[in-house]
């Protein structure tokens, strides 16, 4: 088994700082997303170390309060997701139908400032219909933090807040409050807001919808799975259990059969429990089958057997390895299975109803592996009738006279009396609650109300001498600033200045780029361009006419690799060795043929472009000289003929 890396000391002392401090405990929480957090933290502090960091919240316990703000994450909005909304549309309309006179109860946990609690209230009180919602309808919306839950009861938002509420359910569910839309007073009495840890405090029971997304992220794999047991208590059967899409834990499925799992959406089920135990985590099959009870006498072999069949409660033995060794008379009965049936099989993989996969999976494995000398585990099974029953399994360990382990001992008790007490006693509490919740929505916004009402002479005279004394100090700030202004201004002027001359040196530059190319194109001479690596970047029409090549094929490309029928590879690489060792090249007389077919003459310039430091690159002229050159030889022979 691998063993959990060490904990780095100066971070755990920070963990317990804020646990003194304010009570919260993240000690379970995954340590990558808390060492992102603090060093955050440490960046907006200037604290170049976690020590640095540590004494400052020692000394400053704002920066406590600022650090735990910035670890409980509130990303959330309206209706946020679509395709998980439209789906939890759905399940509503049909948890409606199915039930049209049950009272409906939702909880949004980890609802961060209200959107989602809201949102599930308004999808609950379309599908309840018109003159909805009233009392058959219970959202409870829970966080840790108790200043986003003072802002979800307000249920004051912005218009950007709002974005994905559709304009229908704006005019329906929400009323215009100067610049920002406030909930409408039906729907924020369905809705109950209260700090609640999932992890420490009780779970809101008897729901038929929890949401919770974006939570589990932070959580350790231990924590996990100690919320989504409380999730399962928490729920009605067949109730659904909505996560977010980044969410997949496997652990999840051993306790909700998933009905969407794209969509994170999980259905309770009563018998999700059992059926999900996995087997891989079960040991092998033995090859042997050991009994617990092997006396040396058939008269105590029988006595016992007679004992444990006549105790109402059943029993049920394993070996070490969990196979099934002794099945109680009163369990045959309870599960309708007969000793032949069960005996030499894991018990883990019988599916029995009552018994959960925590009990025959880790509880068992701490009893088994001494960490533990009693375990405890409640469950349900459904009787013939369909009515429930609550049972109560204690699992302990089997020894021998020697006081070594050979195997398990389960004992299941029918606590379906007390456990009808219990949730009697449960739901008076929840409705307590949810009084209490209501009375604390009340006592806030009644607080509010005066708060924003009234002033008090001690917070004036308070807020006077801050003021005062920030009032110095604005006045030295002020002064700083306007000498800071004369300094900026004095610079923008001048950027002003540099970039009208920028911008007019541009226009002058753009405009001679225009006109030298306008005339290196209108040039009857083929000219060519080339930079420090031998590559084109000027072709003009002429070179088009006279070479036999466009532009296109050419710009970019290396005109020592290029096939060009007036250039031939011999003159060439004369032009290439010329230009390499910087020095200018006149060839007169070329002989070349002319592109309708015949055969012409030209005169071929090279220079290369040297500036004081470096080569930029060379220009080539080609100009065609066949017309001057017959003229000649014209002009040659009629001087010939008069000599004659």
């Amino acid at each position: 088994m691998a063993t959990k890396p060490p904990r780095d000391s100066e971070l755990e002392a920070i963990l317990e700082k804020v646990r003194q401090v304010r009570n919260f405990d993240f000690r379970n929480y995954k340590r990558a997303t808390l060492q992102r957090r603090i060093e955050r933290r440490m960046q907006a502090t200037r604290c170049r170390s976690r020590a640095a960091y540590l004494a400052l919240l020692e000394r400053d316990p704002a920066e406590v309060n600022t650090l735990v703000s910035s670890m409980l994450i509130k990303l959330t909005s309206f209706f946020r997701d679509r395709e998980v909304w439209q789906a939890l549309e759905q399940s509503m309309a049909e948890l409606v139908r199915q039930r049209p006179d049950a009272e409906l109860r939702i909880w949004s946990a980890g609802c961060a400032t209200g959107e989602e609690a809201y949102s599930l209230a308004i999808i609950a009180a379309e599908a309840l219909g018109p003159g909805y919602p009233g009392a058959e309808l219970k959202v409870f919306g829970t966080d840790v933090d108790e200043d986003a839950i003072t802002t979800a009861r307000r249920g004051i938002y912005t218009p950007e807040q709002l974005e994905n509420v559709s304009p229908e359910r704006l005019s329906r569910f929400f009323v215009r409050t100067g610049n920002n839309y406030t909930v409408r007073k039906e729907i924020r009495r369905a809705v109950v807001f209260g700090v609640n840890n999932l992890v420490s405090d009780a779970p809101v029971s008897r729901i038929d919808i929890i949401l919770c997304r974006n939570v589990f992220i932070y959580l350790d794999s231990d924590l996990q799975k100690r919320v989504l047991a409380r999730f399962q208590f928490a729920l009605r059967r067949n109730g659904l259990m909505v996560l977010g899409r980044s969410e997949l834990i496997p652990f999840a499925a051993r306790l909700f059969r998933p009905i969407d799992l794209g969509r994170r959406i999980y259905r309770k089920d009563g018998h999700s429990e059992v059926t999900s135990t996995t087997q891989d985590r079960l040991p092998p099959e033995p090859s042997s089958l050991p009994r617990i009870i092997e006396p040396s006498a058939d008269f105590e072999r029988s006595f016992l057997r007679n004992l444990l069949d006549s105790h109402p409660c059943p029993h049920i033995a394993t070996d070490n390895d969990g196979t099934v060794t002794l099945w109680s008379r009163a369990a045959a009965r309870m599960w309708s299975r007969n000793e032949g049936e069960v005996l030499g099989k894991k018990l883990a993989a019988l599916g029995l109803a009552g018994l959960g996969g925590d009990l025959l999976i880790e509880q068992s494995q701490r009893v088994r592996s001494g960490a533990s000398e009693r375990e405890t585990s409640d469950g349900l099974m459904e009787a013939a009738n369909g009515e429930p029953i609550a049972l109560r399994t204690q699992v302990a360990p089997l020894r021998d006279k020697e006081g070594e382990r050979q195997g398990l001992l389960y004992i299941v008790h029918d606590t379906t009396h007390l456990r009808g007490v219990e949730q009697a006693l449960r739901a008076t509490q929840e409705e307590l609650q949810a009084i209490n919740l209501r009375m604390q929505s009340s006592t806030e916004e009644l607080r509010a109300s005066n708060e924003e009402l009234e002033t008090t002479n001690e917070e004036l005279q308070s807020a006077n001498e801050e003021l005062q004394t920030t009032n110095e100090e604005l006045q030295s700030t002020n002064e700083e600033l306007e000498t800071t202004n004369e300094e900026l201004q004095s610079a923008n002027s001048e950027l002003d200045a540099t970039n009208r001359e920028l911008a007019h040196r541009t226009l002058e530059m753009d405009a001679l780029t225009f006109c030298q190319r306008t005339i290196i194109r209108t040039l009857s001479a083929a000219v060519l361009v080339l930079d420090g690596d031998g590559r084109i970047t000027t072709w003009n029409l002429a070179a088009e006419r006279l070479l036999g090549l466009t532009e296109r094929e050419t710009i970019g490309q290396l005109l020592w690799s290029l096939h060009v029928p007036a250039l031939k590879r011999a003159l060439l690489l004369k032009l290439r060795r010329q230009l390499k060792e910087k020095r200018s090249l006149r060839m007169d007389g070329i002989p070349y043929q002319l592109p309708h077919g015949g055969k012409g003459s030209a005169t071929l310039v090279a220079t290369p472009l040297i500036t004081d430091t470096h080569v930029l690159g060379s220009i080539i002229l080609f100009e065609d000289t066949t017309r001057a050159t017959a003229l000649q030889e014209e002009n040659r022979r009629l001087q010939e003929k008069l000599k004659e």
